[in-house]
C-alpha cells in the first residue's frame, strides 16, 4: 500500500490543485447515478411510484452500471491518495463491504427484472423475495454513503 500511495499518481491526487477535487466530483456524480437510480427500482419493488412502469426498471439498473464504472474508477483514484489510511478504516471498509453487496444485489436482480417484470406488470405480484431484496438493498446502499461520508472524519 505504501507504495501506491507514493506513487506519482498518488501525489498528483493529493497535491494537485484538481486532483482530488476532480476525482471526489466523479465520485459524487457517479454515486448519484448509482444510488438515484437503485433507490428508484427498489423503492418502485417495494410499492412505491406505482407509476413507474415495472419493465423500464431493468434499463434503469443497466444505466445504474454507468455510475458504478464512474465510481470505481475515481474511488481507485481517491484511493491512492491516502491508501495506507483507507487500508485500516473501519468505516471505509464497511463502507467497501456494502458497495460490493449492494453491487452483488444489483447484479442479481437485474436478470430477475428482465425476465419477470412485464408479468408482474400483467397482473402478477411482485414477489417477497424481490421485495426483501430491494429492501436491504435500500439498506446497505445507505450504509455504504453514511460510511463514506464517516471515512473522511472517524
Amino acid at each position: 500500500m505504501e507504495a501506491l500511495e507514493s506513487s506519482a499518481f498518488a501525489d498528483w491526487v493529493r497535491t494537485s490543485f484538481v486532483g482530488y477535487p476532480a476525482l471526489l466530483t466523479l465520485h459524487s456524480v457517479g454515486m448519484a447515478i448509482m444510488v438515484g437510480l437503485v433507490f428508484v427500482v427498489c423503492l418502485r419493488l417495494v410499492g412505491k411510484f406505482e407509476s413507474i412502469p415495472l419493465a423500464s426498471l431493468e434499463k434503469m439498473l443497466g444505466l445504474a452500471w454507468v455510475g458504478f464504472a464512474v465510481n470505481l474508477i475515481s474511488g481507485l483514484g481517491i484511493f491512492t491518495s491516502q491508501a495506507t489510511f483507507y487500508i485500516t478504516s473501519g468505516p471505509f471498509l464497511l463502507k467497501i463491504a456494502a458497495v460490493l453487496a449492494g453491487a452483488g444485489m444489483a447484479a442479481y436482480l437485474r436478470p430477475i427484472l428482465k425476465r419477470e417484470a412485464v408479468g408482474w406488470a400483467q397482473g402478477g405480484a411482485i414477489p417477497g423475495g424481490v421485495r426483501n431484496l430491494a429492501m436491504a438493498s435500500l439498506v446497505l446502499w445507505s450504509v455504504a454513503i453514511v460510511t463514506g461520508r464517516f471515512t473522511a472524519y472517524l
